[in-house]
C-alpha cells in the first residue's frame, strides 16, 4: 500500500485558511476517495506555517486518482503556498 507524506509551507498570513482548507480536504478526500485509507493533515507546533500530511492508499491507482481530485482545487491550494510541496512516497513494510 502506497503512503505519502507531503510537507507544505504556507504564506504566514494565510495559516488560519489554511488550516480550513487543509480539514475541508482531509474531510473531502476521505469521502469521496474510496482507495483512500488516511489523509491526516498536522500543523508543526514549532512552524505554524508548515504543514504535514499523511497519506495511505489502497493502491497506486487510489494515489493516481488522488492526484487528479487534486488538481481540481489546484488554483485555490497554491494561492495559499509559500513555495513548492515537499513530496516523500513511501511504501509500508
Amino acid at each position: 500500500m502506497p503512503s505519502v507524506v507531503a510537507t507544505i509551507k504556507v504564506k504566514a498570513e494565510k495559516v488560519e485558511e489554511a488550516k480550513t482548507f487543509m480539514k475541508q480536504l482531509a474531510a473531502d478526500t476521505l469521502a469521496k476517495e474510496k482507495g483512500t485509507l488516511a489523509y491526516l493533515p498536522h500543523q508543526r507546533k514549532d512552524d505554524p506555517t508548515t504543514f504535514v500530511i499523511y497519506e495511505k492508499y489502497q493502491s497506486s491507482d487510489a494515489l493516481k486518482e488522488h492526484g487528479k481530485n487534486l488538481a481540481a482545487v489546484g488554483k485555490e491550494f497554491g494561492a495559499l503556498l509559500d513555495g513548492a510541496p515537499e513530496i516523500v512516497y513511501l511504501a509500508e513494510l
